[in-house]
């Protein structure tokens, strides 16, 4: 059995359950450190594996289990610790608190592959088929083209699903603007800012409304773009799906025809801080939609109107 070890792409997914991670442990098409270049369709999508201890410790439990993925630039697992177990516990949070001096390598043998010329890099070795066995935490890696992102955790908005693009810490603090984008006929809010050292306006979040965007949606359009996507936190009792809305939508179209007036709306300020300021207070970022359904019915009795 042979190891690969990269500096890797990891998230705690917040949105999911406790221990619950992804880690992107292998880039295709490039060269690595060890003279190989791994194929797309190297690797089985779909394929269980185990969750090693740290350093490919065989001799110890596994802490967790996963699901390997991959696409034509890079492999990724989506797995979960075992918190129910000391060393399942303990790996999570270490892993957690190395956030981007985190790495990770995975223990594979090979099934197929090739010798040849690759660009202008001279002989190489064309990892065509593996089988993985297990994935694990490290010390230190050798990867290629890749890189740790935020592994703290998005804090999610009670009113819109979010996708982080850049690390907010990477732009001058007061240079945010708030934009908005249209995809397939619903409406998105783009946080923007200067890169420090720059005067150009690079994206850095994209943020869905949940009363036009369901979750599914968001996350797809989120993962397009390469981003770190957080599902909007459930506020105190029930939270309207993207169909709820449009159905309490039409309740209040159907009474401003029967004359009942129709809620004013509170613009929010532009911006990556004056959002996050709005949804932490429990404001939503579109105007008057989180109270729309309290605003019609009391403008149903205002008006007299009767079943």
């Amino acid at each position: 059995m042979k190891t690969k070890t990269f500096r890797s792409r990891m998230e705690v997914k917040a949105d999911g359950e406790p221990g619950e991670f992804r880690a992107v442990f292998a880039t295709l098409g490039v060269v690595d450190h060890q003279g190989d270049v791994t194929l797309p369709g190297a690797f089985e999508d779909g394929a269980p594996v185990r969750i090693s201890y740290w350093g490919h410790r065989w001799q110890d439990l596994p802490v967790g289990r996963g699901v390997i993925h991959a696409d034509d630039k890079q492999a990724w697992v989506d797995g979960r610790f075992f918190l129910d177990t000391e060393a399942g516990k303990e790996t999570y949070q270490t892993v957690k608190n190395l956030e981007d001096l985190q790495e990770w390598s995975y223990g594979f043998d090979i099934e197929e592959a090739e010798r040849g010329k690759f660009e202008d890099q001279g002989e190489v070795q064309f990892l065509k088929k593996l089988v993985v066995h297990e994935v694990s935490p490290v010390m230190l890696g050798a990867g290629v083209d890749t890189r740790t992102v935020d592994i703290k955790g998005l804090k999610p908005y009670p009113n819109e699903h979010a996708c982080r693009l850049r690390d907010p810490g990477d732009f001058e603090a007061d240079s945010f603007r708030r934009v908005t984008r249209e995809h397939e006929g619903k409406k998105y809010a783009v946080i923007m800012g200067r890169l420090k050292d720059e005067e150009t306006l690079t994206e850095q979040a994209y943020r869905y409304p949940i009363e036009t965007w369901e979750e599914a949606d968001a996350r797809a359009h989120c993962r397009e773009h390469e981003g770190r996507f957080e599902a909007a936190a459930p506020k105190s009792g029930a939270r309207h799906t993207a169909k709820e809305f449009e159905m309490i939508q039409g309740v209040h179209d159907l009474a401003v025809e029967l004359g009942a007036k129709c809620a004013e709306s509170d613009d929010s300020g532009d911006g990556e801080e004056d959002a996050d300021e709005d949804e932490a207070d429990g404001k939503s970022s579109v105007p008057g939609r989180d109270t729309l359904a309290a605003r019609v019915a009391i403008e149903l009795l205002e008006a007299g109107i009767e079943d």
